[in-house]
């Protein structure tokens, strides 16, 4: 009887925790429900396998839905190259002016009709300035393999150096066996030089990331390198203007302005799609001071090519919920505080995305004040907003502190002063002029000293001659 009453217990007990599970879920809504609350209409057969909003400003995972499923998010994975390219031509290995040569190799990738590329002709010198938009719009797998052997041009050591860059940013998920998103294999050979090893190369392998992870390198490039925007925010651009190998390319984000799929604010960033890993876009936007970074992966089917206008009322969705419910604002000014009890004194205000309407409290715990709340970071390696702050007890005490040591100070020149006669008769009081008077004396006696061992110098030397003469 009392083993049926304990398994009763224990069943009620599971039944108490689940449901608490459920709701916290709950509060949370689902892609669906997102999509519901927007003017477009989708088929949930393509929502996407795995989805993630992010705020650029802080870090913070606003929202998700299958974060950590592993998924092969094709040309996307052409930004972790970009990212690398630009953090080696911030250490000045190179600049956006420097030209790269293409070779008859470079323009055999380029001929792969296959693969997304652009036009690339050998023996023609392409700026860096007009090979990044390549990348980043048509997504030019030549002109990514260009850029990626400047950085390093044995491929086998690039890839080794995309895969410790991910495990350094965080991105716990992520494998890399290409450097532009499509398998090895589909180059027909050209991936590397004649004569490089090629051995340690996985010629049919997939990369392999999350939702998640991609956030992560987008919140770091963009914080890092938000310059890349330059070359996203147009709904098309030209390359190599006024020389015979110019080239215009429309977009493929669709939801930068003027577009099928136009949202408020959206500047970028990448798209990439494959047979194996659908349709996949990660894209941002700034409305105010609140940038968002929404990534969205594995939509639809890759047989139905209209999935790269499908995803867009995916990623628009996120936005919307997130420009709607939260706010990147000072949420603590600067100065004298109020924080839990305690009088805090703040050097500067703190900035942090909350959501509307909540409330907001404060952590100030380890000597920092930041905001307790339950969004949790993307990443454990980006911590939460914080600053430092002193008590006002602290600072009035430091304050003291400091006008006791002043007032030592002018004694110290005071009491100097006092003691020449006369000087106390002028009725000088200001301790600027005070100190000044006593500088000028100072300069003074040393001058005089200054003579005085001039004086007693010379004599000593005429003494020295004149016994120099007797002794003759």
């Amino acid at each position: 009887m009392l083993k049926k009453q304990l398994n009763v217990l224990i069943v009620l007990f599971g039944l108490l925790f689940a449901g608490s599970t459920v709701n916290a879920e709950s509060t949370q809504p689902s892609m669906m429900e997102l999509v519901g609350k927007t003017e477009y209409t989708v088929n949930p057969a393509d929502q996407p396998k795995g989805a993630v909003l992010i705020d650029a400003n802080t870090g913070k995972l606003l929202w998700s839905e299958n974060a950590d499923a592993p998924r092969n998010p094709a040309s996307i994975m052409k930004l972790m190259t970009l990212y690398l390219f630009y953090d080696a031509m911030h250490n000045n290995k190179f600049s956006m002016d420097t030209e790269i040569t293409a070779t008859p190799r470079h323009e055999s990738i380029a001929n792969i009709y296959a693969l997304s590329n652009n036009k690339i002709k050998a023996g023609v010198a392409y700026p860096v300035k007009e090979l990044i938009p390549m990348v980043l719009v048509p997504s030019s797998n030549v002109a990514t393999i260009m850029l990626s052997e400047l950085v390093d041009e044995n491929p086998v050591r690039f890839i080794e150096l995309m895969n410790e860059k991910a495990k350094e940013l965080g991105m716990t998920n992520t494998h890399i066996y290409n450097a532009t998103g499509a398998q090895i294999s589909a180059f027909n050979g050209f991936y590397a030089e004649a004569g490089v090893d090629q051995s340690d190369l996985q010629l049919s392998m997939d990369n392999e990331t999350t939702a998640r992870d991609i956030g992560i390198l987008t919140y770091y490039f963009l914080n890092k390198f938000p310059e890349v925007l330059d070359f996203t925010k147009d709904k098309k651009i030209t390359v190599m203007e006024n020389t015979p190998y110019t080239e215009s390319f429309d977009s493929y984000n669709y939801s930068l302005p003027n577009t099928e799929y136009p949202f408020e604010g959206v500047d970028g960033l990448k798209t990439g799609s494959s047979q194996t890993g659908g349709f996949n876009i990660d894209m941002t936007a700034k409305q105010g001071d609140l940038r968002l970074i929404a990534v969205v992966l594995g939509v639809g089917d890759w047989s139905d090519q209209s999935g790269e206008y499908k995803r867009h009322p995916f990623s628009n969705a996120i936005m919307k919920y997130g420009f709607e419910n939260f706010a990147y604002q000072e949420v603590l000014a600067k100065g004298k505080q109020e924080v839990g009890g305690k009088e805090l004194v703040l050097k500067e205000s703190l900035k942090d995305t909350v959501r509307k309407g909540d409330k907001v409290d404060f952590d100030t715990s380890n000597q920092v004040v930041q905001v307790k709340q339950d969004l949790p970071q993307v990443s454990d390696l980006i911590k939460p907003q914080s600053i430092d702050y002193t008590t006002a007890a602290k600072e009035a005490e430091m304050k003291e502190q400091e006008v006791t040591a002043k007032k030592a100070q002018e004694g110290g020149v005071l009491s100097f002063l006092n003691k020449i006669p006369g000087l106390n008769r002028l009725g000088i009081k200001d301790p600027v002029i005070l100190g000044i008077i006593a500088c000028l004396i100072v300069l003074v006696l040393s001058l005089l000293l200054f003579v005085i061992l001039s004086i007693r110098s010379a004599r000593k030397r005429k003494r020295i001659r004149q016994r120099n003469r007797r002794s003759r």
